[in-house]
């Protein structure tokens, strides 16, 4: 029996499990107690588990199946696009692109998981103008602009509660934007921002999500951002130590793929080159503190001339906005594919 059969069968078995002891309920979020069920499904998942460990057989699906779109837009694909600088993704060590998106069955499924609730987090504001480009276009603008089109747009499905951690220029602390998220049980979260480079040359997009190992740059950006976090080192431990959650992770980094592959499609057709930095792990407070799996999603570079003239116009800004949809419903489409 290979480990995809084998993972097929725990996913058939949970489903079952759950249909037997909640005949009826809506599909939500991630689960944060366990009952007779989850009891029963811990049992299921542990015994596979030592399955797995003796039939450590392929477990790749095809990469390039395309999953038809739910978008009002219809024309979303879960499709690996056929550039081939879209595989030049940061991932982490050991890790290929195909085991990143293409489990045979992902953490998710198994316990037949989906999304109500969205927090969308609009970088900075406030006493904090974020980064600001040489015209004077601060970054709090353009992520709380991007951020209402984005909540817009998602709200257009019907199926979604979409939330923002604020909706007017105001101050709000890290620890404010994680408690609300925390606070209305959010099933993933986005954190929009807009980078800044001390070369004007650098255009770049880059999404990150939370993990332990980071290189310098991204530390340096990680302590620029973290700035106003409210947070002390004890309360930061203990956010670390709860790190180990194994489906907030895996979804983390498949959202944050799906969101990378569709900036940097759609951007390359709207503004020629840009580099994709591709997707990487980062102490984010933001993302080190909510429940749910998030991303943090660096859309623009204003220290960049060209790019600082476009992201100061509502028409680009919407753009940004359907691209990061785009993004957020192929992931949400991944993970419905396997009903």
């Amino acid at each position: 029996m290979s480990r995809k059969e084998i993972l097929r069968g725990v996913y058939e078995e949970n489903r079952r499990i759950k249909e037997k002891g909640t005949t009826g309920a809506r599909r939500g979020g991630y689960p944060r107690r366990l009952g007779a069920g989850g009891v029963a499904i811990v049992v299921v998942l542990v015994v596979v588990a030592g399955l797995v460990f003796w039939h450590d057989a392929s477990r790749r699906m095809d990469a390039d199946s395309t999953v038809a779109p739910t978008s009002p837009d219809a024309r979303f694909e879960m499709a690996i696009p056929d550039d081939p600088m879209l595989r030049e993704l940061e991932l982490p060590a050991g890790t290929s692109l195909e085991e990143l998106t293409s489990s045979a069955v992902p953490m998710a499924d198994l316990f037949d998981l989906g999304v109500r609730t969205i927090v969308i987090d609009a970088g900075h504001g406030g006493v904090d103008g974020g980064a600001e480009s040489v015209a004077g276009l601060k970054e709090k603008e353009i992520t709380l602009d991007v951020a209402s089109r984005l909540a817009r747009r998602l709200q257009r499905y019907g199926v979604y509660d979409v939330l923002m951690t604020r909706e007017a220029d105001s101050t709000l602390s890290l620890r404010e934007r994680v408690e609300y998220a925390n606070s209305k049980e959010a099933d993933i979260f986005v954190s929009i921002h807009v980078n800044w480079f001390p070369s004007d040359s650098v255009y770049a997009l880059e999404t990150y999500y939370f993990g332990g190992q980071a290189d310098t740059l991204t530390l340096q950006l990680a302590e620029r951002e973290n700035r106003n976090s409210d947070y002390t080192v004890a309360e930061f431990n203990r956010l670390m130590s709860g790190m180990s959650d194994r489906i907030k992770g895996e979804e983390s980094r498949r959202l944050a793929l799906a969101v990378q592959r569709s900036m940097i499609r759609n951007t390359r057709r709207e503004t020629g080159p840009v580099q994709n930095w591709g997707i990487k792990s980062g102490p984010f407070v933001v993302l080190v503190g909510t429940d749910a799996p998030g991303i943090l999603a660096e859309i623009g570079v204003i220290s960049n001339g060209p790019e600082a003239a476009r992201l100061a116009t509502v028409e680009y800004r919407e753009r940004l906005a359907l691209y990061l949809e785009e993004g957020i419903i192929n992931y949400l489409n991944q993970m419905a594919s396997s009903e």
